[in-house]
C-alpha cells in the first residue's frame, strides 16, 4: 500500500507496521485501525440508540462523531493511494456511519429515558390466583415446581 504524506511518528499501535497518514495525525491511527475503531464505535452507538439508552445529549454527541469521522475518511480517500482492500474497508466504514446516522434520524425526537407502559385496557387484567394454591396443604407441591 502506497501512502501519501505519512506522519513523522511510528506505528499507530504496538506491532502495527502501517504508517499513520497526515490526515489521521489527529487520531494517531493508520487507516486500517482507524476504520476498525470507527466500526466498533458505530456498533456500540447503534446498540445505545436501538435500545433507547441514548439521551438527547448523547444522540447529539453521536451525530457529531459521525460527521467528524466521515470528514476524516473523506480526506483520507482524497489524498492517498489506497489498495483495493483498504478502499473496500473504507466503503464499509462509510456504510456503518450512514446507517448510524439514519438510525439517529428515525428516533422520535421527544424520547429520553422514558419507559413506555401499555395503555390501560389494552391488555386484559391478570387472572386471579386460585385460593387453593395458597393453602398449606399445597405448599409441598409449590416447592417441587
Amino acid at each position: 500500500m502506497r501512502m501519501g504524506k505519512p506522519s513523522g511518528h511510528g506505528a499507530c499501535i504496538p506491532r502495527c507496521k502501517l504508517p499513520v497518514p497526515a490526515e489521521l495525525d489527529s487520531v494517531g491511527l493508520c487507516v486500517h485501525h482507524f476504520t476498525w475503531s470507527v466500526e466498533e464505535a458505530c456498533a456500540e452507538m447503534h446498540r445505545q440508540v436501538a435500545l433507547r439508552m441514548a439521551t438527547v445529549e448523547r444522540r447529539a454527541e453521536i451525530a457529531s462523531y459521525v460527521s467528524e469521522c466521515a470528514l476524516l475518511l473523506a480526506r483520507v480517500t482524497g489524498n492517498l493511494c489506497l489498495s483495493d482492500d483498504l478502499k473496500k474497508r473504507i466503503l464499509c466504514t462509510f456504510q456503518s456511519l450512514m446507517n448510524l446516522r439514519e438510525n439517529l434520524e428515525r428516533v422520535p425526537s421527544g424520547y429520553g429515558l422514558d419507559i413506555r407502559l401499555p395503555r390501560p385496557g389494552l391488555f386484559p387484567p391478570p387472572a386471579p390466583v386460585p385460593s387453593w394454591l395458597h393453602s398449606k396443604s399445597n405448599a409441598s407441591l409449590r416447592s417441587q415446581a
